[in-house]
């Protein structure tokens, strides 16, 4: 069986769960997205928390060697959670993983906890859903942290000590000697009120997290833009040429990644010689998989809204909705050039094939055969994550849903299918890592 791509057992929106992901798309795509952006997932597109994370790990692994305490992690947790405080009351911060447990707190000033207790953690589990959880893997996978246990490298070692722990000491309380026994302190605690006792620690850390410095700039521009050393096996230098054809995007503030988009940094790529020609054919790969397996999912969704109809009235449905239009997206012969990749769901060639017939039938205006496909795609998919249930069957004539997702997004009309798009693939994570470190 095809292995499903690094990190998305990490990736709380990228992860295959008994519940998501009914057709199985997730390790195609992800097995597509790995061949141009190697090192970042889905969730790890914050420039600012691959800051805070490396700070993390160089106070908790300082903090550990200091006192021989075990708690490596709690330490980190208390680090992340006065990093949010000071993101938000400093620096007005909304963005960062936590926020809406920091805002409740802020609005209501006082001494709050901090740790691994419920009341301290900024999220439900802050280990897994943090920065802890989501962030450590693709620093390592962009060459910031290393070995086991997992800590600094040493281009990361260097960037804290000589960029950011000086910005710490330019404040009172005794720098970075300060924050290192607050960390260590148990229970731990922060003063938030103003003019409280942590309020120069605070503004501290904001000043270290408010703006990005050249040295910064640089070393993440190698590493998390361009995917760092390990970048030679997994993309293969495509990653820094998408890089480089991305920036071309970000003066557009309309800009949203469709095929058509896509297909024009196909275009831009093939102009970046025989790097920018491999690069430019993963793309339109990519491309022909999405005008695939969106209009598949949102089918499928379709579908499940029609309880106790006949498979010839949903389809007469579709027919309406979509008419040819799906004739005029899907590339059948693009669409056999992946057929590998569309094996990921389950590994077998059976799977491939069946994504085929679904692209034919889809082509072809069959509705019928389409519903019918993607119902035995859905039942092969729960069946190999351990026989579960299909989420809906035929029987008798009639559908009957056993499970349907009541947040899945509004069927897309026919005008709509040439620009559809569903599945990340990587590439907004890396469009967001650039325009952080534009200039």
């Amino acid at each position: 069986m095809l292995a499903i791509p690094f990190l998305t057992q990490l990736d709380s929106r990228a992860a295959v769960k008994g519940s998501r992901d009914p057709l199985g798309v997730q390790p195609i795509w992800s097995r597509l997205g790995r061949h141009v952006v190697g090192n970042l997932t889905t969730v790890s597109n914050s420039v600012t928390d691959f800051t805070v994370l490396l700070l993390g790990y160089y106070f908790a692994e300082r903090v550990a060697a200091e006192t021989q305490s075990a708690e490596y992690v709690t330490t980190f947790l208390k680090w992340e959670q006065l990093a949010a405080y000071a993101r938000a009351s400093r620096n007005n911060e909304r963005s960062f993983r936590g926020t809406e447990r920091v805002a409740l707190r802020l609005a209501k000033p006082g001494i709050v906890m901090l740790g691994t207790d419920s009341d301290a953690q900024i999220l439900s589990n802050q280990k897994i859903y943090g920065l802890w959880g989501l962030y450590s893997v693709p620093a390592k996978a962009s060459g910031l942290l290393e070995g086991n246990p997992v800590h600094l490298t040493p281009v990361a070692r260097q960037l804290v000590e000589k960029v950011h722990l000086p910005l710490l000491e330019t404040v009172g309380l005794r720098g970075v000697r300060g924050l290192v026994d607050h960390l260590a302190r148990e229970p731990g605690t922060l003063d938030l009120k103003e003019g409280g006792r942590d309020e120069a620690l605070l503004d501290a850390i904001a000043r270290v997290l408010e703006k990005l410095r050249a040295p910064e700039r640089a070393l993440y521009r190698e590493h998390l833009l361009h995917g760092g050393p390990g970048d030679r096996e997994t993309t293969r230098g495509l990653q820094r040429v998408f890089a480089d054809v991305l920036e071309g995007t970000l003066d557009d503030p309309d800009w949203q990644l469709t095929p058509e988009s896509l297909q024009r940094l196909a275009w831009r790529a093939r102009d970046q010689g025989a790097v920018g020609e491999a690069l430019a054919n993963r793309l339109e790969r990519i491309r022909a998989c999405e005008l695939l397996i969106a209009p598949a999912v949102a089918l499928f969704e379709h579908v499940l809204r029609h309880e106790g109809q006949s498979v010839q009235a949903i389809a007469r449905g579709i027919r309406e909705l979509w008419g040819t239009a799906p004739r005029e997206t899907i590339d059948l012969r693009a669409t056999e050039d992946i057929e590998l990749e569309l094996r990921a769901g389950t590994g077998e060639p059976e799977s491939g094939a069946r994504w085929m017939r679904l692209a034919r039938a889809l082509h072809g205006g069959d509705y019928e055969e389409a519903i019918r496909l993607v119902l035995e795609q859905n039942a092969t998919i729960m069946n190999a994550r351990g026989d579960a249930a299909p989420w809906a069957r035929i029987a008798e004539g009639k559908l009957h849903v056993n499970l349907r997702d009541d947040s899945s997004p509004r069927s897309p009309s026919g005008e709509q299918l040439p620009l559809y798009w569903r599945h990340a693939y990587f590439i907004e994570s890396l469009r967001n890592v650039a325009f952080a470190l534009r200039a």
